[in-house]
This record gives structure tokens, C-alpha cells and sequence, in this order.
């Protein structure tokens, strides 16, 4: 059989929206008893679907177009992981031909539901992965072809001014500023310049700073103070409102050892995470500004193809001295 889910396209994160997912059966369509599963990642915080109240979010309905009678119900462990999420669609009554259909609705909006609440964070290909049992001996057979959406970032409802947590005098450093939706996600709809004031005297500092619509951060280069004390930044508006306020970066005249920050356990949609490795790591380089950052994904599920890359790609992401990249794993 195939799978479509309309509307397609991108959508912001944490959003009310209405799908429906359209199961057309194939050559051996689906026997009495037999079923589908429709399937998210474990690693996905969309609203779970209810089938009690039509006017609530996160309603969800199911029809034959034959007629045919159908059960739904959900379970957060009905699948092989990492697609443990499953609303699961039995024919109890009647069957299936080729061509015949089943109608799922997420966030059914035809009596009040405001729809589905999807989830809070960035997926470029978020999937509604569907499996098939066709001849109803619950051995399940995916989709060749699986619909999927794009989860976007919202507009900013704040923004960030980051700064290292120590450094020495004339020791080079950088401020990273950004602006996130009201989920935390790093927002790409920033359109406006901010003016930089500072209670310290920091060479390479701009007066202003810009962040333009289809750019996720800005990042200054080069900074450096020739006085001790705890500097901080400040972003200002047209109106000099202070927008956003850098965590304090104490200058000290020597140091034998600087703190940096990690995230040493991550994990992607390779093992039970979201996105892509490489996203991982781009994400965390680019979009949290860390210094150190390790993939440690459960050792039952990397394969020694993933895990040769897993060290290709940190030894590509790898700068000595600006980000330190780890391949692991969960043990």
C-alpha cells in the first residue's frame, strides 16, 4: 500500500495543526483482524492522542472508506524502537481491498478540537512512519514510502548573549548572540539590530550587531579586555531597552586552567535521538555554542557501519582548540 499526510510542508514547532494521514491498502489489501501502525520516535514530544473528546486538542479519529469498522488506540511502546510511539488501527469488522482506504485524522478539527499539538523542537523530516499487516499475522511490513513533514522554528521571543565563563587578559575570546522561540529553539525569523554596551573597555567589540531573517546566530570574533573584573554585555533596542544580558566572563591576569562547556551525552535518529549526527554536532558547534560535544548513542543499536562514521564525522567536526569532538556510546 502508500501513505500520504496532508497538509505537507513546514510548521512551526509546538503548534496546533490538523493532518490526515491516508492509508490506501495494495494488492492484498488488509484482512479481518488485520491492522497498521502509524509510528513516531521515542525522542518526540507531540501531544498524546485522545479519542474521547472532540472538542479537545489532540483528538484523533480513524474511518474506512468502505465501511469497514475499525479500532484505534495508542501506546507509548508498541514498536521496535526508536519508533516506540503507536496508534495502532485494527479492521474488527470487514476487510480491505486494493484501493480501499483508512482515513486518520490528527487534531480532527470537525467539532472544536483546536488540533494536534506537535511537537516543540526542529525535525527536518518528522515522519508519520506507517507498518502494515496485511494478512492480520501481526508481522508488519513498512511502507516503502513514508510521509513526513519539516518542523520549523517560531518567530523570537527572546534573545541570548553568551559569553566563556573565564578568560585571561589579552586572551582572545568571542560573544555569540541569538534569539529563540518561545520553545528554546534557535530562531531563524531575528530582524533587527541591536547596539552592544559593555561595563568594561573590550577591544574588537562593534557598537551594534545584526541578525537578519534567515540567519540563526551572530558570532564576534576576536574580543579582548585589557582590565580584570566580571564583564558583561548588554543588547539594547532602537529604544535602549536592554533586550538581552551576557552571562558575567571574569577576567582574571592568570589562570592555569579554563572551564569549558559540553554536552558529553547525545544522541541522534541513527541510534533513539532526533536528526542526524552530523545535525548533532552542527547544532551544538553553531546553535549552543559549546566548546565539547559527544554522540553517545546505546551500543545495541550503533552498527559497526554508523560507528566508523561516528569517527570519520568527529574527527571532520574536530578544531584543536576551539571544539572537541568524541565519538561514544551508551553502555
Amino acid at each position: 500500500g502508500s501513505a500520504t499526510v496532508e497538509p505537507s510542508g513546514c510548521f512551526e514547532a509546538g503548534s496546533y495543526q490538523e493532518f490526515t494521514l491516508t492509508y490506501t491498502a495494495g494488492y492484498f489489501g488488509i484482512d479481518d483482524t488485520g491492522s497498521i501502525k502509524i509510528v513516531h520516535r521515542f525522542a518526540s514530544d507531540m501531544g498524546k492522542p485522545q479519542f474521547i473528546d472532540p472538542t479537545a486538542a489532540n483528538y484523533v479519529t480513524a474511518e474506512a472508506t468502505n465501511g469497514a469498522i475499525l479500532h484505534i488506540e495508542y501506546d507509548m511502546k508498541r514498536n521496535i524502537r526508536p519508533w516506540d510511539k503507536t496508534l495502532y488501527v485494527k479492521v474488527v469488522r470487514g476487510f480491505l481491498r486494493k484501493g480501499d482506504q483508512i482515513i486518520v485524522r490528527f487534531g480532527d478539527r470537525r467539532e472544536g478540537s483546536p488540533g494536534m499539538r506537535i511537537q516543540t523542537f526542529c525535525e527536518k523530516t518528522f515522519e508519520f512512519k506507517v507498518l502494515v499487516d496485511a494478512i492480520a499475522t501481526y508481522n508488519y511490513v513498512e511502507l516503502p514510502q513514508q510521509p513526513e513533514i519539516e518542523i520549523v522554528p517560531g518567530p523570537p521571543v527572546l534573545y541570548k548573549a553568551i559569553l566563556p565563563t573565564l578568560r585571561r587578559q589579552q586572551e582572545s575570546f568571542r560573544l555569540c548572540v541569538k534569539g529563540e522561540d518561545r520553545w528554546g529553539n534557535p530562531s531563524n525569523l531575528c530582524d533587527l539590530n541591536l547596539k552592544l554596551r559593555t561595563n568594561m573597555d573590550i577591544s574588537g567589540l562593534p557598537d551594534t550587531v545584526a541578525l537578519e531573517k534567515g540567519e540563526f546566530t551572530r558570532i564576534i570574533e576576536n574580543l579582548r579586555a585589557a582590565e580584570t573584573g566580571d564583564l558583561i554585555i548588554e543588547l539594547l533596542d532602537a529604544n535602549d531597552d536592554i533586550v538581552a544580558k551576557s552571562n558575567p566572563c571574569r577576567i582574571v591576569a592568570d589562570a592555569d586552567l579554563l572551564p569549558y562547556w559540553g554536552d558529553l551525552h547525545g544522541q541522534s535518529e541513527e541510534t533513539i535521538g532526533t536528526n542526524s549526527a552530523r545535525d548533532f554536532y552542527e547544532f551544538a558547534r553553531d546553535k549552543a555554542f559549546l566548546d565539547i560535544c559527544v554522540h553517545q548513542g546505546n551500543d545495541f543499536q550503533i552498527t559497526n557501519d554508523f560507528w566508523k562514521w561516528l569517527n570519520e564525522l568527529s574527527a571532520e567536526f574536530t578544531e584543536d582548540g576551539r571544539f572537541i569532538v568524541f565519538p561514544g556510546w551508551e553502555w
